[in-house]
């Protein structure tokens, strides 16, 4: 797994195609998890777009199953009293979804 300190995908780009809940591509757990916390999936489209470079975590290579071509972007953002962890998973920005949207 190889790990780095800059984003692989662009966040601007990132955002432009998680606009509304009717583009929002996200996984099954993501989006039970936010429920959880009590999030809508326009509140997660809230979230995904408040985020700013500074929210970034680390970038790293898909580890299960390994895929060097898979990058995995990590966020962590202050957003409606909670600290919450946001990982957007791709290839490529045309096949990355939000793979994971829980409480820090």
């Amino acid at each position: 797994m190889t790990v780095k300190r800059k984003p692989h995908h662009d966040l601007a780009a990132i955002q432009a195609k998680f606009c509304d809940a009717d583009s929002l591509e996200i996984t099954l757990k993501a989006t039970r998890d936010a429920q959880a916390l009590g999030y809508t999936l326009e509140d997660v489209v809230d979230v995904v777009q408040a985020l700013e470079a500074r929210d970034f975590v680390k970038s790293e290579t898909a580890h299960s199953p390994p895929n060097p071509k898979v990058w995995h972007d990590t966020y962590r953002i202050p957003f409606g009293g909670l600290w919450l962890y946001l990982k957007f998973a791709g290839e490529t920005l045309i096949d990355i979804v939000l793979t994971s949207f829980k409480e820090a």
